[in-house]
């Protein structure tokens, strides 16, 4: 209600809540809020909104533009979902997306690279579609500087396709990790088009109190055939999710693995290797068979699977946001859910050093140095003796949030924070 009734006066807002805390709820109670006003002006006559009212909503993978359409439809909302792939599917059809968004379309959901092609450019200058959009949302805002930076340069651009909008739009920045260091959320606000000072910033601990963190030396080569460290995995029934920095070491992790499972068992139904198949997840979901999936970093953002108790990481995480999106992958409503990271007592070392020296000192060494880099965040995670702990610190995490009343979160509150630490540091 606080940031949804801030938007709705044309205010812009950016959300820090917890991974599975409903942030996209942010985008469907607006223009729930807006459709409402339109149909019945009498619900808050001091509101004006356009007739057809619309928000455009960027999303940073398909699987989140798909599971985020497949909700806003169970709420009755009007949805279309515009990426690299519908598009070649709606051209087969001999449909145009573009035109369809035109009118009748209550959510647009796009990819960065779709948002600055030339077919929305087009649907902007439609004069209907431009008078109709009254809020730009974008999800995993994060990304921005993360993935804008090193592969995917449409993301740094949002701010400036924002200028394109009618003016006085709101923008709906959500995330779960946004760091404290100024440096990297002011390159995030800039590349948003947003000011310090100038928008509402609610910020909410991203601490997921219900989720145990455990660290684990991994004993075997991280390039390596034989991951004994990882057998007792095929024997667990947990719903678990194994993240792999490289598909290579996906199909690594995958052939050992499946060298463990009885000679009954279906390796392809009982382990299953991600890449941005929507089938996988829903198998995972519905089928008890179905325990196992390894994945690189496209499922570690934004994905609600409800039912995953464990998470796996397989060298360290690659930064601290990382750190925190990927257990988040765990989901409230399950068991003790766990997240579990396994790291060479080389990249312990590695940490040590970093945190031990200056930025000076590191940048020198990593010149020299042939090894994979290692960011100081990281390192004060993999060194820390209370994993929580420096997660407050590294996301500026407020002591304690105030209490949500209503309905949902009076029935089912958010894990509180145990008054004994039980992640792996503080229970040695």
């Amino acid at each position: 209600m606080d940031g949804v009734c801030k938007v709705l006066d044309k205010i812009d807002l950016v959300a820090v809540t917890p991974t599975g805390s409903g942030k996209t709820s942010f985008f469907f109670l607006t223009i729930l809020v807006m459709i409402a006003i339109t149909a019945n002006p009498s619900l808050c006559p001091s509101a004006s909104f356009p007739k057809d009212p619309a928000i455009v909503v960027v999303c940073p993978t398909n699987s989140i533009e798909q599971q985020m359409e497949e909700n806003m439809a169970k709420m009755g909302i009007r949805t279309l979902m515009i990426n690299a792939d519908t598009v070649a599917a709606a051209r087969i059809r001999g449909e145009e997306l573009w035109i369809k968004a035109r009118e009748g379309i209550s959510m647009l959901l796009l990819s960065p690279e779709q948002l600055i092609s030339k077919g929305f450019q087009d649907l902007l200058k439609f004069e209907r579609f431009y008078e109709r959009v009254c809020a730009l949302g974008v999800d995993e805002i994060h990304l921005l500087s993360i993935w804008g930076l090193a592969f995917r340069k449409a993301f740094t651009q949002i701010g400036f396709m924002r200028a394109r909008f009618r003016p006085g739009i709101p923008i709906i920045g959500l995330t779960a990790t946004l760091l404290a260091d100024p440096k990297v959320s002011d390159s995030i606000f800039n590349y948003l088009g947003v000011n310090r000072g100038e928008f509402y910033l609610l910020r909410r601990s991203n601490s997921r109190h219900d989720i145990q963190i455990f660290f684990r030396t991994l004993h075997s080569g991280i390039d390596g055939l034989y991951f004994p460290e990882l057998a007792w995995v095929v024997c667990n029934n947990d719903k678990t999710i194994i993240f792999a920095a490289t598909i290579s070491l996906v199909f690594r992790l995958k052939i050992y693995l499946d060298s463990h499972l009885p000679r009954d068992v279906d390796p392809n139904l009982r382990i299953r290797t991600y890449h941005s198949i929507w089938g996988t997840i829903e198998l995972f979901k519905f089928n008890p068979l179905c325990q196992i999936i390894i994945a690189t970093n496209g499922l570690a953002q934004g994905n609600d699977i409800n039912v995953v108790q464990t998470v796996i990481q397989v060298g360290e995480p690659e930064s601290a946001e990382m750190f925190v999106q990927k257990p988040g992958r765990a989901r409230p409503n399950v068991t003790n859910p766990r997240a579990i990271f396994y790291i060479s007592a080389l990249r312990k070392a590695k940490a040590i050093k970093i945190v031990s020296q200056s930025d000076a000192e590191n940048a020198v060494d990593a010149k020299k140095d042939g090894a994979v880099a290692m960011d100081r965040a990281v390192a004060e995670i993999i060194t820390a003796h209370c994993k929580p702990l420096v997660q407050d610190k590294l996301f500026a995490n407020p002591v304690t949030d105030t209490t949500c009343t209503c309905h949902t979160c009076a029935a089912s509150p958010p894990t509180p924070r145990p008054s004994i630490c039980r992640c792996s540091g503080c229970l040695l």
